[in-house]
C-alpha cells in the first residue's frame, strides 16, 4: 500500500476507531493517571477513565485506540503497526499529508493554526493545531457519548509519530482556545515515546 497516497483512508480508519472507542466511553473519572501501552513503547498522561479498542488489521495497518472524555474534551491515543517498514525520508511528507487528512477528515472548512516537525526518542513526530466545526461523522460520534460539538468552534492538537514500521499518536479534541493552551499542551507534552 502506498501510504503517501492513501492518506485520507488511513486518517479515515484511525479517526473512526478512536471515535468508536469514544462512543463507547462511560462517564469519565476526573484523575489524571499515567497510561502505558501493554506493548511498553509509549506513556502518557490520559484524564479520567480509559476505555481500549483493539481492533483487527485493516489494509496492512493495525490500529489500537485508548480514549477518555473528560468534560466536553476528548483524549486519545493511538499506536499503529504497518505490515512494512516506512523509509526515513518519506516519514515527513506522510506526516504531512496525515494532517491534512485529519483537517479534512474532522472539521467542516478546518483550519491549521500550527505545525512544526520535531524528533522525539528516534521519532519523526508533527505537531500540528486544527480548529473549525466539526464534521458530521465527528458530530454523529460524540452525540453517542452526550458530548454536543454541533455548530460549535472546536480545536484538536495532534502529535504523530513515524519510526520504522509504528506509529503513535496523542490527539486532544477540545472545546476552546484556552483549554488547547493549557490541557491540550500537557497532554500533547506528556507523551513519552521509548
Amino acid at each position: 500500500m502506498n501510504l503517501l497516497n492513501n492518506a485520507d483512508k488511513v486518517f479515515q480508519i484511525i479517526t473512526c476507531l478512536g471515535l468508536i472507542a469514544l462512543s463507547a466511553c462511560a462517564p469519565a473519572s476526573y484523575q489524571d493517571q499515567v497510561f502505558t501501552s501493554k506493548e511498553g513503547n509509549f506513556s502518557i498522561l490520559m484524564p479520567g477513565s480509559i476505555v481500549e479498542e483493539v481492533n483487527t488489521p485493516i489494509k496492512g495497518i493495525t490500529t489500537r485506540t485508548w480514549t477518555a472524555i473528560k468534560g466536553e474534551s476528548a483524549y486519545t491515543v493511538a499506536r499503529s503497526t504497518f505490515a512494512k517498514k516506512i523509509a526515513a525520508e518519506k516519514i515527513p511528507k506522510i506526516l504531512h499529508a496525515l494532517s491534512e487528512a485529519a483537517n479534512k477528515s474532522n472539521f467542516v472548512n478546518g483550519k491549521k493554526i500550527a505545525e512544526s516537525s520535531v524528533m522525539k526518542n528516534g521519532y519523526k513526530c508533527l505537531d500540528f493545531t486544527l480548529t473549525g466545526v466539526p464534521s458530521p461523522s465527528l458530530q454523529a460520534e460524540s452525540k453517542k457519548n452526550s458530548i454536543n460539538i454541533n455548530s460549535k468552534l472546536m480545536y484538536q492538537r495532534s502529535l504523530l509519530c513515524i519510526k520504522d514500521n509504528q506509529a503513535v499518536e496523542a490527539l486532544a479534541l477540545l472545546p476552546s482556545s484556552e483549554e488547547l493552551k493549557s490541557k491540550g499542551a500537557s497532554f500533547i507534552q506528556s507523551l513519552n515515546l521509548k
